[in-house]
């Protein structure tokens, strides 16, 4: 029977609209060069999300470089503010799992300062038992160190007791190599359908 469900955030809770370099260039005629980005996100920007490197020291150094003529902590509000979006119809069905006496935990790969922004801002905080994220966890998904470490923050529970739900294949994959039951994400009808065969196996 399953006690606790790891939920992906971004994709399956939060909903995504445009990415933030395309927001810059639409909304504030600034344009990033594709490179510089691109090795951002592919390199400083991983650190920050397991946690090895702090969000607001590195991109102080690329306010310039962008374009950018506020401060960080007005870059970071103006990026996080576009993809804090909750799909309602996922936390009330969550609310719902909840009252069944299923622990419910975010699994993801996210900084520090855009987990807090999600978790108090955006109220997270409201409808989960709390998280399981790459910047306190030390790992990024798919690493199999990720899943260990969850694991160690969940008491009392074993791995078959336990679903994540990812829309990442990578993600999904790992998790059942770690011995955790997974399936992938789609669309919120599909899921349920697949969380309620858990639900119902004794």
């Amino acid at each position: 029977m399953i006690k606790t469900i790891l939920f992906d955030c971004d994709g399956p809770i939060i909903k995504h609209n445009k990415y933030f370099s395309q927001r810059l260039k639409e909304e504030r005629g600034i344009v990033t060069d594709s490179k510089d980005e691109l090795s951002f996100f592919n390199n400083e920007f991983l650190l920050c999300e397991a946690g090895k490197a702090d969000l607001k020291v590195e991109l102080q150094k690329r306010l310039s470089t962008w374009g950018w003529r506020g401060t960080v902590e007005e870059l970071i509000d103006y990026w996080f503010s576009d993809e804090a979006e909750v799909d309602l119809e996922m936390k009330d069905y969550i609310l719902k799992l909840r009252e069944r006496s299923i622990k419910i935990f975010l699994s993801t790969n996210n900084e520090k300062y855009r987990l807090k922004y999600l978790w108090e801002v955006v109220g997270l905080n409201k409808f989960l038992d709390g998280t399981m994220a790459s910047s306190e966890l030390g790992y990024l998904k798919p690493q199999l160190e990720f899943w260990e470490q969850a694991s160690k923050r969940i008491s009392n529970i074993q791995k078959a007791e336990v679903l994540v739900i990812d829309d990442d294949e990578t993600a999904i994959a790992s998790a059942k190599v770690f011995g955790f039951n997974a399936e992938l994400y789609t669309d919120l009808n599909s899921i349920k359908i697949k969380i309620d065969k858990y639900l119902n196996t004794v």
